[in-house]
């Protein structure tokens, strides 16, 4: 039997156990919802788990991780909560990661759906942009302070992109093109532009579909801005992260086939 994957939301275990639509083995649908910790201006190794200034962790966890050295025990953001109430018969899980190489090599198998969420729209505050695919590339350095250039998969091609079998591009296409809660919402090819963690991680999760197996049956990566400031010249990290929650809580659900 495949493992059931649970959330633990301010020390509640929900388990989504009603709905029509399930995931394989006729077990209601698991779904994985990611994000990234901050990865600028880090002062010590143990600040890879602070998240103060990346939206995708302060979706995930709220305030809790603003100045964190470990790792969050808990998952109670604006996210969480607009997803577990608008969709209780799936069972969510959430986790937040570090800004290192190689952090998501090993992809989970026990959820149907997989969505990574990283910070990577920085020329406005109002759209969302799905990735269509991943590019052969790592290039930069990393929260660690890890600074990698070459290929992530140096027997493969330059771009991965989902099973032709799969109902991913089909899922991306009907939201691309849509405004959620204010957002527009964009659709992106894999290029070498994109080419740090973000797209490293899609990559690992996109092979993980091409490798077969039960689980993952189809993985997504959303990048998303920051936070729109709650007063002119705010900082990233006292925005209000409110709206941007709606936004991306309709992609989400859009890309599970549920009703925001």
């Amino acid at each position: 039997m495949v493992p059931r994957a649970i959330l633990i939301l301010a020390g509640v275990v929900l388990t989504g156990c009603s709905g029509s639509q399930l995931g394989a083995g006729d077990q209601p649908l698991r779904v994985l919802v990611t994000g990234f910790h901050d990865w600028r201006d880090i002062g010590s190794p143990s600040e890879v788990w602070r998240c103060r200034d990346n939206p995708s962790c302060r979706l995930l966890i709220g305030s809790q991780g603003l100045a964190a050295t470990e790792p969050p025990t808990r998952h109670a953001g604006p996210l969480v909560e607009r997803l577990v109430r608008a969709a209780p018969e799936v069972e969510w899980s959430f986790r937040t990661l570090p800004v290192t190489w190689g952090v998501f090599s090993s992809v989970p198998r026990e959820h149907d759906v997989i969505i990574n969420i990283g910070l990577g729209v920085y020329d406005r505050f109002d759209a969302l942009q799905l990735e269509r695919g991943a590019y052969n590339s790592r290039t930069g350095e990393d929260a660690a302070g890890v600074e990698v250039d070459g290929p992530i998969d140096a027997a493969q091609g330059e771009v991965l992109e989902p099973p032709a079998t799969s109902p991913i591009a089909a899922r991306i296409d009907a939201l691309v093109g849509t405004r959620i809660a204010g957002y527009e919402i964009l659709g992106a090819a894999a290029r070498a532009s994109n080419s740090f963690l973000c797209n490293q991680t899609h990559w690992f999760a996109l092979a993980a579909v091409h490798a077969g197996g039960p689980l993952p049956r189809e993985v997504y990566f959303l990048h998303i801005p920051y936070a729109e400031p709650s007063v002119a010249g705010g900082s990233a990290s006292d925005a209000d992260f409110e709206p941007l929650a709606d936004a991306v809580a309709g992609v989400v659900l859009g890309l599970i086939g549920r009703p925001s």
